[in-house]
């Protein structure tokens, strides 16, 4: 069975440069390729880009694009199509023999460039089943099976489901035992509510030879990202990693982390490392003796890079002994998310640790003379702008670098799905204004 994985373009006002190697896609692939298949790549999200014009969407915006006053300026010059283009695209799967599509649907924001892959792969093939997972895709599977003419959805993890459904397909059997798969069946939707919960450290390693050699640069160096575990203890009540990963966490043995490490330096020349884990160090034990292996393999036997965990550090286990050890590793950075300084707040979002825990460990990461760079949500529903106000001024007098991330609600009904982005600066509420939204954010890149 001739089987291709898509990885779909992005359209934005930004995006982050180090997300276009598709964890999710290579994992399912290293699972198929062990299983004797032999799986195509076609990662749209590449480096290329091409300026759009503004959908009408976001017409709400126009005011404030290029607004003389800075204050109330929106802060992005162009909505842009990052990847691969729409003409490419068709003429790849147009020319793909492939028997069945495994597609991602990671954001809810990006749901239509996931549903016009699906649309192209219609049009040249009405035979081919075409399965979609991710995030959104595990929330909201009854749209893809109503809206579009996807065959599946993976709900939750998608390495065994990918490999049984596959089989199931070449052997003509029911489909019904594939973890988390739904789908339909005689007009009926059907799913499997068991979903896939593989041993971590028994999954072979993402298959990244799959990848361009495009795929790894990043910062004009090799860039690799790998997971060291799935999910997270903590309830926050923002967060969307349990609906892939569930409840809990699970982590990878040390000795297979650095043995992929060591892969990666070795067969893709790896420069810089960055742990995706939703959390990486949830408790000291783990930290000791992970940084400690790392450091090992750096000081004692020249595996040499730099390491990063973009997507953020949850500080409630770390204290300065995690922070030297960190930069003896190799962490030249430190991303944390203070979401709000408000106690209040984080009580009710179910923060785990306190501003003075996020300022102890800010002040301990500067003074080992790395960079910090502290987040929070700017928009919560419940945050005033005095509130907000309150948390940029706490930062800034920390001395990080001061980033916010705009808050947006992936659960809002479908016709405001295209919105829900930090980018868009959409849900104004009774206590903030869309314009309140703008000059915070805008305060954040201000000198003081």
């Amino acid at each position: 069975m001739k089987i291709t994985l898509i990885n779909p373009p992005i359209e934005d006002f930004y995006v982050t440069g180090i997300r276009r190697q598709p964890l999710g896609l290579l994992y399912i692939a290293s699972i198929l390729i062990k299983g004797g298949f032999n799986p195509v790549l076609l990662n749209c999200h590449s480096g290329k880009k091409s300026v759009m014009e503004l959908p009408a969407e976001f017409s709400y915006l126009k005011p404030y694009i290029n607004n003389s006053d800075p204050a109330i300026r929106f802060p992005y010059k162009n909505y842009t199509h990052y990847g691969m283009s729409w003409q490419e695209i068709e003429r790849q799967i147009k020319d793909s023999p492939a028997d069945i599509y495994f597609i991602s649907s990671l954001f809810t924001t990006y749901y239509k460039e996931t549903e016009r892959v699906i649309e192209i792969i219609r049009k040249h093939s009405v035979k081919a089943y075409v399965a979609v997972g991710g995030y959104h895709a595990s929330l909201y599977p009854e749209y893809f099976l109503n809206d579009t003419s996807a065959d599946f959805v993976i709900c939750g993890e998608g390495e065994i489901s990918s490999l049984e459904l596959v089989r199931s397909i070449e052997n003509g059997s029911s489909p019904e035992p594939v973890p988390g798969l739904v789908y339909r069946e005689n007009g009926e939707i059907k799913r499997n509510l068991t979903l896939s919960k593989p041993d971590v450290s028994l999954l072979p390693y993402p298959a990244r030879e799959l990848l361009l050699e495009r795929d790894y640069k990043a910062y004009k160096k090799n860039f690799i990202s790998m997971i060291t575990s799935r999910g997270c203890s903590n309830n926050c009540s923002f967060c969307t990693g349990k609906i892939i990963w569930g409840s809990g966490r699970r982590e990878r043995g040390v000795l297979d982390v650095i043995g992929e490490i060591k892969e990666c330096a070795a067969k893709y020349k790896a420069e810089i490392i960055n742990f995706e884990d939703d959390n990486i160090f949830p408790s000291k034990k783990r930290a000791v003796e992970f940084l400690e292996m790392l450091i090992h393999e750096k000081e004692k036997n020249g595996v040499s890079f730099e390491l990063t965990a973009m997507n953020g550090v949850s500080l409630e286990k770390i204290d300065e002994e995690i922070i030297a050890l960190m930069k003896r590793a190799g962490f030249g950075e430190l991303n944390i998310s203070l979401v709000t300084h408000s106690a209040d707040i984080q009580r009710s979002e179910g923060r785990p640790f306190s501003s003075e825990k996020f300022k102890s460990i800010a002040r301990s990461a500067k003074r080992h003379g790395m960079n910090v760079r502290g987040y929070f949500i700017l928009g919560l529903p419940g945050q005033s702008s005095d509130e907000i106000e309150d948390t940029i001024s706490f930062l800034k007098n920390i001395g990080v670098k001061v980033f916010p991330s705009i808050y947006y609600n992936i659960y809002a009904s479908k016709k405001e799905w295209k919105m829900q982005r930090s980018s868009a600066f959409y849900n104004e509420s009774g206590l903030l204004s869309r314009e309140d939204l703008l000059r915070s954010f805008n305060n954040c890149f201000l000198a003081d």
